[in-house]
């Protein structure tokens, strides 16, 4: 996913306010709606928290996705074919509405 790609898909779905596609290896590829600084934070914690579904899911089928909630907003974070993580912020968001459209553009990358 190209950076106008990304751009696209945060423009796109209502309620998501940034986005970032994040190597397995925890390095920003391409980012929307955020700082660098936000940008590097989200990479280690998302390759962290996806790591650690991954494993914890050794025998099953497969990590859909991991849900984030905070106080004024959630992360949803998808794997990729490419192995990368599509990680998506939605403020004043707990619920998984959207998560369908989510993983058809993850599933894309």
């Amino acid at each position: 996913m190209d950076k106008v790609e990304l751009a696209a898909l945060v423009a796109g779905m209502a309620g998501v306010s940034a986005a970032a596609v994040i190597s397995r290896d925890g390095i920003p590829l391409q980012v929307e709606g955020m700082s660098e600084d936000v940008a590097d934070t989200l990479a280690a914690l998302a390759s962290g928290m996806c790591a650690l579904a991954k494993r914890m899911n050794e025998e099953g089928n497969g990590v859909r996705h991991v849900h984030v909630v905070l106080a004024d907003h959630d992360m949803v974070l998808l794997p990729t074919m490419s192995g990368a993580v599509l990680v998506v912020m939605r403020p004043g968001r707990n619920d998984e509405s959207g998560f369908d459209i989510l993983r058809t553009a993850a599933a894309a990358l």
